[in-house]
């Protein structure tokens, strides 16, 4: 899939599709006749904090808003039915469990939801906000072909992913259940063991000695860390 541009225009608006389902789902989670359905069923749900519900609904939200910017300006490679799928699964199966588990805390959402929020905007800046400034350099005629390493990337050859693991920090913070961390801790795995070992040789093959003196000076994913 890296290497190889497409504008997979058939993935992408299936890809947006679903994802727009899964933030309808949140809402008649958080907001709709869940709680209902739920009691029928037999299960002894009851609404959580509004405050709560709230953050966790204006977080899907925007993680709706992102990805669609993410998949339709900034991503030039090719999305294969296979990883628009993969991707598509996760994003419902990520709002329905932090709608639920965070929907029903009654919990009111104290100084962690308010710290979670403040990292949900964090990470989302520094994915959106790296990928924006990539975008613009990538614009510039004289830039076609070289490797970007400048702005957020100076600070992380992989700066993007760390701030989605940022947010999702700040999104089980807001939900506020300890089952929540099991979703930061996947995307990490998911980064460290999948994403990052598949572009960073990607990266080498494409760009060579340029990369690997930009991977010398620069941590692959946290900054100042690791």
């Amino acid at each position: 899939m890296y290497g190889e541009t497409s504008p997979s225009l058939p993935q992408k608006i299936v890809l947006a599709l679903i994802h727009f389902l899964a933030v309808l789902l949140v809402y008649w989670l958080l907001f709709g006749g869940a709680l209902r359905v739920a009691h029928r069923l037999g299960f002894r749900w009851e609404p959580g904090d509004f405050l709560r519900r709230v953050l966790l609904m204006s977080c899907s939200a925007a993680y709706f808003l992102r990805t669609l910017v993410t998949a339709f300006v900034f991503l030039k490679r090719r999305i294969t039915w296979p990883e628009a799928a993969t991707i598509a699964v996760w994003c419902l199966l990520v709002h329905a469990a932090f709608a639920v588990s965070g929907g029903t805390n009654r919990r009111p959402a104290g100084p962690p939801a308010v710290i979670g929020a403040i990292l949900y905007g964090a990470g989302s800046c520094l994915n959106t906000g790296s990928e924006f400034q990539r975008h613009v350099w990538k614009q510039k005629p004289e830039n076609q072909g070289k490797l970007y390493t400048q702005g957020l990337f100076r600070f992380a050859i992989h700066i993007n992913y760390f701030g989605d693991l940022v947010l999702f920090t700040g999104f089980a913070m807001i939900a506020g259940s300890p089952y929540m961390t099991l979703i930061p801790l996947l995307t990490l795995a998911g980064f460290v063991l999948f994403n990052i070992p598949t572009l960073d040789r990607h990266l080498r093959e494409k760009y060579g000695i340029a990369f690997e003196e930009y991977a010398s000076r620069t941590k692959k994913f946290a900054p100042f860390v690791y």
